[in-house]
């Protein structure tokens, strides 16, 4: 062993190439899985980009589409009105309001989407849109990339946003990625008042996979004057961003309040008020739907869908969502049983997927065989593993385990017990003993990055974090990765190899080997593919699609500034 509805799913598509300027997902076809794109930075992939916005070509510098221009700022623009509740599912740390600390998890984009700003983003039917800069360009040779800036783009507290804050962010950033963005990156320089440009030390085929979705917080824009004022426990405290709403308050864990930014440059926001609270009781998420105390609540368990679908008011968004998957870790004895592979595997053959999809999430998910979605560039298809007991337990019988063993804990990414709870009651089948292990999401994350404290035992892990298939490996399963429990050099050094090269050919075989080598060896074991299951009240007056699941690889509510209220 290795040390170290009433909808169907609003899906995210195969609409993207890991080429040039387009390397993740668009939008996938609502019915349906998206097939696996091809890998490497010369696939192409038609997208889902309306023809008015273009489109971008591989191989030579390629121009953005061009996004709707700025609206100008003062009188004439429409006023938000009213309040918007929005009731999260897990305690809210003001951690996420820094995109300069942003982990491998979707969970802060949550927060980044209405507080803050990025040069490129992911927006509705645009993968890779143009935000804070008007347009960009990749050299054909991957080896520079230059960003112009909007013109008058400014931060909630009236300082403009310029190519200054713009290279302080990159530079000082330090979370998801940060490592081999800096280290490709040779040096940033500012050609005028509104255009940056990066130059890599070689060719750089990632960079916009990394810095232009989120996959990093690298491209979210924070700005240099005020955070060196108030340093990063002052800025977490009192952020200010560049978004569609500034922030107004927030009550640490439980409640933040924004308020409408009139000057964004996409849009005013309809809603003047945005107040999203932190509630982890699934039950009282539901209750506050159902009194019209929250307009959207986050998460709706699998014992509660019926009670939505009964109450004819309100609705469910289903969201395909991050995989689940289920990590083994290092085993931390030498004779361990985790130590044979027929242990492992007999694990994965215990879990009864299908009785967790139909408990979990209505039968909504989808199943399939890898813990990185099938749907970004890079990732392998692989079938569903099997389910079957019987030959778990003579391959556990083969190992000399027939009578079981214990695993000190399995710990699962809060707010997500009863995931833990079922996986642990499905290897009692094997006399597979062991304890769930509940925790706050912050002191989960504290604890999943490597060092002698990591979580020790299963981990039940989930997770939505854009980019590709490298990126996912690259956080999860190398030895110097952010929230990894493993350092396999059969892994690690097949990404180390990845990152320097730049041969389209060679970096597709060496991701596959890479994810082939963690599946064949059952280090990670997918369970499902998430249905993220949201509620939205009788306020609401778009359509689902238009603001649940529309942005590529994000799954909450969004964009901010385009929900409606009625009345």
């Amino acid at each position: 062993m290795p040390t170290r509805s009433r909808r169907a799913f609003l899906g995210l598509a195969a609409g993207s190439a890991a080429i040039g300027l387009l390397a993740a997902c668009g939008r996938a076809a609502p019915t349906e899985p998206a097939a696996t794109p091809p890998s490497g930075p010369t696939a192409q992939t038609q997208l889902n980009v309306p023809q008015s916005i273009g489109t971008t070509t591989s191989g030579a510098a390629a121009s953005t589409p061009q996004s709707q221009p700025a609206a100008a700022p003062g009188a004439g623009r429409p006023q938000p009105t009213g309040q918007f509740n929005y009731v999260w599912h897990t305690t809210i740390t003001p951690a996420w309001l820094d995109p300069q600390e942003n982990p491998p998890q979707i969970t802060p984009y949550n927060f980044a989407y209405a507080l803050h700003d990025a040069l490129v983003k992911h927006l509705p039917g645009q993968p890779f849109a143009p935000s804070l800069a008007e347009s960009y360009e990749v050299a054909p040779d991957f080896k520079s990339a230059k960003f112009t800036l909007r013109q008058g783009v400014k931060f909630h507290n009236g300082d403009p946003v310029t190519p200054e804050d713009v290279q302080f962010t990159f530079e000082q950033y330090r979370g998801a990625n940060a490592k081999i963005l800096h280290d490709k990156t040779d040096q940033i320089q500012i050609l005028d008042n509104r255009t940056i440009q990066f130059m890599f030390k070689g060719p750089f085929l990632d960079f916009l996979t990394l810095y232009g979705c989120a996959a990093s917080g690298a491209g979210w824009i924070v700005p240099k004057a005020y955070y060196q004022k108030v340093g990063p426990d002052g800025f977490k405290q009192q952020p200010i961003g560049a978004g569609p709403y500034r922030f107004v308050s927030q009550q640490t864990g439980t409640q933040i309040e924004f308020e409408a930014f009139t000057d964004y440059w996409r849009k005013v926001p309809n809603i003047k008020s945005l107040i999203m609270k932190g509630v982890a009781e699934d039950a009282t998420r539901l209750a506050l739907l159902q009194t019209g105390d929250a307009d959207v609540a986050n998460l709706i368990p699998g014992q509660l869908l019926d009670a939505v679908r009964q109450d004819s008011r309100l609705r469910l968004a289903p969201v395909k969502a991050g995989p689940i998957w289920l990590e083994l870790g290092a085993p931390d004895k030498p004779d361990s049983p985790l130590n044979d592979i027929r242990v492992r595997q007999a694990i994965s053959m215990a879990i009864d997927r299908k009785a967790f999809n139909d408990a979990e999430m209505g039968g909504m998910a989808v199943a399939e065989g890898n813990w990185i979605p099938s749907d970004w560039p890079g990732a392998i298809s692989r079938p569903e593993p099997a389910f079957d007991v019987a030959t778990a337990k003579q391959l556990m019988a083969d190992a000399g385990v027939s009578g079981g063993f214990d695993v000190d804990k399995i710990t699962p990414l809060p707010p997500y017990t009863s995931f833990a709870e079922r996986i642990a009651s499905q290897l009692r089948a094997l006399n597979i003993r062991t304890q769930v292990n509940p925790m706050e999401r912050g002191a989960f994350y504290d604890q999943l990055a490597p060092g002698p404290n990591r979580l020790k035992g299963f981990v039940v892990q989930l997770s939505g974090e854009p980019g590709d298939a490298a990126a996912r490996v690259r956080e999860n399963a190398t030895c110097d990765g952010t929230f990894s429990g493993l350092c396999v050099a059969d892994v690690s050094d097949r990404m180390q190899k990845y990152d320097a090269s730049s041969d389209p050919d060679q970096r597709k075989q060496l991701l596959e080997e890479a994810q082939n080598y963690l599946l064949d060896n059952y280090l990670m074991v997918p369970v499902l593919r998430q249905a993220l299951i949201h509620a939205l009240g009788p306020r609401i007056a778009n359509p689902i699609e238009e603001i649940e699941g529309s942005i590529p690889q994000y799954v909450y509510t969004g964009p901010w500034e385009d929900v409606r209220l009625t009345g």
